[in-house]
């Protein structure tokens, strides 16, 4: 009998002692997922510390000393699966968690998703904080079609060029496009993406989404340009290009 994988959410809101107590925390994820926390001892996470910062709020002192954690990060290898499968296989029920929101969107997660499945495990995600979801619902742009594109080109160069045909292409299909940045060079990018998007497209920039200090400011590039909306700062944000969302017109015939 093969254990069950399932996929658990994690707080979208960074670490801090006083956010994340056990009240604050259920506040932002769904009942199942915390209760899971409570009853698993088994879980493949991409960071050790953050996952037993978060465990800790629902577990006691005798639930963490049986806690097993492996890890699958960014370092991971193919060669490494099968170790991470082990508990699986023996039957046991088990977690994974990445550093923040539903797992394996932009995580390597998926690649041991798509080996368990492979293996034959029943995979149940469990629903909770989605930084994409969230950023497209309140962005007020085209949301029938979207296109998540993950991080940007690092190299400053390849970045302005990617960001122009991203534009023509988004102009000529109408698909909202979605991305993210580190937080580092959240700045840089903002500032290549008002100096070349087209007016009469849509920018959205939604950071921080979950916590205190949430910000969403979604407006035409046009008025980026006029208002000088300040960049997000060096926290998680994400940013969103497209067409303001409408009705259909009214036959005027």
């Amino acid at each position: 009998m093969i254990g069950k994988l399932f996929l658990l959410p994690a707080p979208l809101i960074p670490y801090d002692p006083v956010a994340w107590n056990r009240e604050n925390l259920a506040l932002h994820l769904p009942a199942m997922a915390t209760g899971l926390f409570a009853d698993l001892n088994s879980f493949v996470v991409e960071s050790e510390r953050s996952a037993l910062r978060l465990l800790s709020r629902f577990k006691d002192a005798d639930s963490m000393g049986r806690l097993k954690l492996r890890i699958l990060n960014e370092h991971s290898r193919e060669t490494e699966l099968p170790f991470l499968m082990e508990d699986l296989k023996l039957g046991v029920d088990c977690g994974f968690l990445s550093e923040a929101g539903m797992p394996c969107i932009a995580d390597p997660g998926a690649a041991f998703v798509a080996y368990a499945r492979q293996q034959g495990v029943r995979i149940i995600p469990v629903s909770g904080p989605s930084s994409v979801l969230l950023g497209l619902s309140a962005s007020g742009l085209d949301a029938q079609r979207f296109s998540f594109l993950g991080y940007m080109p690092q190299n400053s160069g390849e970045r302005k060029s990617y960001i122009i045909r991203m534009a023509t292409a988004a102009l000529k299909d109408g698909i909202t496009r979605l991305f993210i940045e580190t937080p580092y060079r959240n700045k840089a990018l903002l500032e290549d993406l008002v100096a070349l998007l087209p007016e009469e497209l849509w920018l959205c920039v939604a950071s921080n989404l979950c916590g205190t200090d949430e910000k969403i400011i979604s407006a035409p590039v046009s008025e980026w340009k006029k208002s000088g909306f300040s960049s997000p700062g060096k926290v998680p944000a994400l940013f969103i290009i497209g067409k303001k969302a409408g009705l259909r017109p009214v036959d005027s015939r």
